[in-house]
């Protein structure tokens, strides 16, 4: 009886969970690019959208929509490029899967059921309260603050940090070693982007004031602390052994942040509709909390799906 021939083993649908073995130089040469890579066009969106708004006199709002649109603009294909020129790799490898349903609904699920586990309470033990509410003003907040969050920092910051960035780690030097040093890098971005975005406002006639490394009004300690414990979360997000995990860290990232920014009360180029009066100020410090269950949700939701799996 004559042999088969061999049949060749059907595609994972899980291969960006897969170690791909890289020579440890060019994954760390690899992260670095992409991180810096990330920082300049931050910078570059911001001191655009800088010198623009002082030319013409835009208002905030304006500023921050060109911002949006310039990041993503520039980042995704950007991104594309470096993983198909530079690594020789597919974008599946990063995380990024055309069935994004499944895991968007993943993300957007942990960030909503971990909030409201943590503001509910705070809010039923009168740590916080809603005064009022415009409801149109309420939904076109969501509206407006989804569309930057989307376009300004979860899709792009994903697919740069914890998509090529930290998959490069991950095949050069591990799991382990990828997450603290993309962990480590995000905190600092603003090293790349205060010189950037200064030389870009200056360069386009605006004034650049001084080179910040960390946002305005924010405590570096403090700011230090929370990205890394929501680079952490969001680590743990993208190693979610479904397909296209990546998505479950991007909808995860838009919405934690659009339930902080809701509690909070909007931001300064748009309010959320409501005013809330914080009866207890320290309960700020839930914002952590709410990061922490859901990494520790993700974590959980990993190990439970690796045991299924065998």
């Amino acid at each position: 009886m004559a042999a088969r021939p061999p049949t060749a083993a059907p595609p994972s649908p899980l291969r960006d969970q897969i170690r791909q073995p890289t020579p440890r130089g060019r994954a760390l040469q690899a992260a670095v690019l992409g991180w810096a890579f990330l920082g300049i066009a931050l910078g570059t969106a911001i001191g655009v959208a800088e010198a623009l708004g002082q030319a013409f006199g835009w208002g905030r709002l304006a500023e921050v929509l060109l911002q949006a649109a310039l990041m993503t603009a520039v980042v995704v294909p950007g991104i594309v490029l470096l993983r198909r020129r530079l690594d020789h790799r597919s974008l599946e490898g990063l995380g990024v899967s055309r069935s994004a349903a499944r895991p968007v609904a993943l993300g957007m699920a942990v960030g909503v059921l971990t909030g409201l586990l943590v503001w509910v309470p705070a809010g039923l033990a009168g740590w916080i309260r809603v005064d009022e509410l415009d409801v149109a003003a309420f939904l076109g907040f969501l509206l407006l603050n989804g569309v930057v969050l989307a376009l300004y920092e979860a899709l792009p910051e994903e697919l740069a940090l914890r998509g090529y960035v930290w998959t490069n780690l991950r095949d050069g030097w591990g799991p382990a070693v990828a997450t603290l040093v993309t962990t480590a890098l995000f905190p600092f971005i603003g090293l790349v982007v205060g010189p950037v975005r200064w030389a870009i406002t200056t360069v386009l006639g605006g004034d650049g004031g001084g080179i910040e490394v960390f946002p305005a009004g924010n405590d570096p300690v403090i700011y230090i602390v929370q990205l890394v414990l929501f680079g952490l979360a969001l680590v743990a997000a993208r190693r979610i052994p479904v397909p296209g995990a990546l998505w479950v860290a991007i909808a995860f990232h838009w919405t934690q942040l659009t339930v902080t920014r809701t509690v909070l009360g909007g931001m300064g180029w748009i309010e959320s509709g409501w005013a809330i009066t914080w009866v207890e100020p320290d309960a700020i410090a839930l914002v952590l909390v709410h990061i922490m269950l859901a990494g520790v949700a993700f974590v959980a939701l990993r190990r439970r799906l690796q045991r299924r799996a065998g």
